[in-house]
């Protein structure tokens, strides 16, 4: 596990920070820093009881999604420092809300201040110039892509988000299988329909549940979606959640496709090396930028009638401007704000069927390290690759809160569960 410091400083927005920075030196101060905007000087965060709460949310904020430790520190006597503090009003601090909305400036009374480090995240250890284009992958470019599997073979994507004490692996919820299997759930109807949907319309015992889990696994740290590599890892599904707001679930005639997310747990732990590491998540308020480029990752089908890559594939596209994708030409208003639409006018470059749940990822340096933040999920689309019919995300910014309330309640609940909206932003 990577040991950073998280700290805040002012936005600079001539480089492009934000205004959480992090520090990858564990030999560095890790007090904990607040820019006062309204003084113009830092602040260091006095000790209080909500320490614990309120290194959670400093690092989720800036979407490393856990704590690796806390602790907190004497001012020496003399010390410049001693009037440089923020206080914490504990009843305001909640999680998805930005810490500075809940500090004020104070004299520190304890003279005791918090530091923290927080799981790494989006960092590649592995530095092989990658090959771009919708061609393969190398070994190692992209740690965090999972591949979901039900009798050795591919069926879709995932990414590696927390440690193994957290729910792990992040996909979207449209999995398009077109197999059988026993207990009745195979499908049947034209639409792109979830496995799990097809198993929670059942009223099946816990005991199917088990049997369900055994037949599904989750393959790490390869670029090959087959047991080839001396490193990668196989392991079991232990708890899946999804938004219950998903409509399809509840009707698979519906087409809206809003809300398609799910987190899953591994029964096995995790152990992160060169090719097993998390993504990070979005900054709390991160917003998409029109033309950005991100990359999206794969086994999926090559060409809209083709078969499963055996190679991780990998595609340079850029984000969509909303009203573009939802024009009469595009997609006529049937993106949503909890989705975007990444690709190009001509088509050429796409996810494809096999490809759901994988990640859209984009590079920056919001936190001066360079780091891999999931931006979207492979959700959905029309066709694979088609003019003016670009591939069609889940907006992860939007599920934040949503997703760090599945990992804290749900970590220790084995079986699949259905959670609400929770102060989706």
């Amino acid at each position: 596990v990577f040991q950073i410091l998280v700290t805040f400083c002012i936005r600079e927005e001539d480089t492009g920070l934000y205004d959480v920075q992090v520090n990858s030196n564990p030999s560095s101060d890790l007090r904990l820093r607040v820019f006062d905007s309204a003084e113009r000087r830092w602040r260091h965060l006095c000790s209080s009881e909500a320490n614990q709460l309120l290194a959670n949310i400093s690092c989720e904020e800036m979407g490393f999604v856990s704590v690796v430790n806390y602790s907190v520190s004497s001012i020496p006597e003399g010390s410049n420092d001693r009037e440089e503090f923020f206080c914490v009003k504990e009843k305001e601090l909640t999680y998805g809300k930005k810490i500075k909305e809940s500090l004020y400036p104070c004299d520190c009374e304890t003279g005791q201040v918090l530091s923290l480090l927080c799981q790494d995240c989006g960092r590649r250890s592995l530095t092989e110039d990658r090959i771009v284009g919708g061609v393969d992958a190398r070994q190692g470019s992209w740690p965090w892509q999972v591949s979901l599997q039900y009798d050795g073979v591919h069926q879709c994507g995932g990414s590696i988000i927390s440690d193994p004490l957290n729910i792990s692996l992040h996909l979207s919820l449209s999995l398009s299988l077109s197999l059988s299997l026993s207990l009745s759930l195979s499908l049947s109807h034209t639409h792109t329909v979830s496995l799990l949907s097809h198993l929670l319309s059942l009223s099946i015992s816990s005991l199917a549940y088990t049997h369900f889990f055994s037949w599904i696994l989750v393959l790490l740290g390869s670029i090959y979606n087959k047991l080839t590599h001396k490193n990668v890892r196989v392991l079991e599904v232990k708890t899946v959640v999804y938004h219950s707001s998903y409509l399809p679930f509840v009707d698979p005639n519906i087409d809206d496709n809003s809300r398609d997310i799910a987190v899953l747990a591994l029964a096995q732990p995790l152990h992160f090396t060169d090719y097993i590491q998390p993504v990070c998540l979005p900054h709390y308020g991160q917003r998409l930028i029109d033309g950005q480029i991100g990359t999206v990752t794969g086994w999926g089908n090559v060409g809209y009638y083709g078969t499963l890559a055996d190679v991780l594939q990998e595609a340079n596209v850029p984000i969509i401007n909303d009203a573009v994708c939802n024009a009469p030409d595009y997609y006529d208003n049937q993106i949503t704000t909890s989705m975007f639409c990444a690709g190009f006018e001509k088509g050429g470059t796409d996810a494809c069927q096999g490809d759901s749940g994988g990640p859209f990822v984009a590079e920056d340096s919001l936190s001066k390290a360079s780091r891999y933040r999931l931006l979207g999920v492979v959700s959905w689309g029309t066709g694979c690759a088609m003019a003016k019919k670009p591939g069609v995300y889940t907006r992860v910014s939007r599920f934040l809160p949503w997703i760090s309330s599945a990992m804290r309640t749900y970590h220790n609940s084995p079986g699949v569960h259905k959670m609400a909206r929770t102060w989706e932003h």
